[in-house]
């Protein structure tokens, strides 16, 4: 997906790798939350380490911004719990895209998704799947 001029979200940032591939891949604005403030740390100094841009901060209980873009690398259960605090985030016609699935767990993320955004999946490699959908 294109992400030039887009605004992005990294849900669950951990080092940050996701919101500085978005910095370099030409995004506007990109935004990092997490729940662990040693990650977001690490997230800050890997980004400014790498010369890119991006905010972070701790978990997201401030953040009422929707983004064109929200991606999450978590596994299936903390993202089948944070569903609607995901969803809440992305902006109508935006794209969410979700890793650190396995593929037995398709299912339970579909149903765990699907009152905002119908996921399919996108890419699977060695049992793991990237699952992606479009909010309407």
């Amino acid at each position: 997906m294109p992400l030039a001029d887009k605004t992005v979200l990294d849900y669950g940032c951990g080092s940050g790798i996701l919101a500085m591939a978005a910095s370099a891949l030409g995004a506007a604005n990109v935004f990092g939350v997490d729940i662990d403030p040693q990650a977001v740390d690490t997230a800050r100094q890997n980004t400014a380490a790498n010369g890119l841009a991006a905010r972070y901060a701790v978990s997201d209980d401030a953040l009422e911004q929707r983004f064109d873009v929200v991606v999450a690398n978590i596994l299936a259960g903390p993202l089948t719990v944070l569903a609607p605090a995901i969803c809440q985030h992305v902006k109508s016609g935006g794209q969410l895209a979700l890793a650190g699935i396995l593929a037995p767990q398709i299912e339970r993320i579909q149903e765990a998704y699907a009152p905002w955004i119908a996921m399919s999946v996108t890419a699977e490699r060695e049992g793991w799947v990237r699952m992606t959908g479009t909010r309407t």
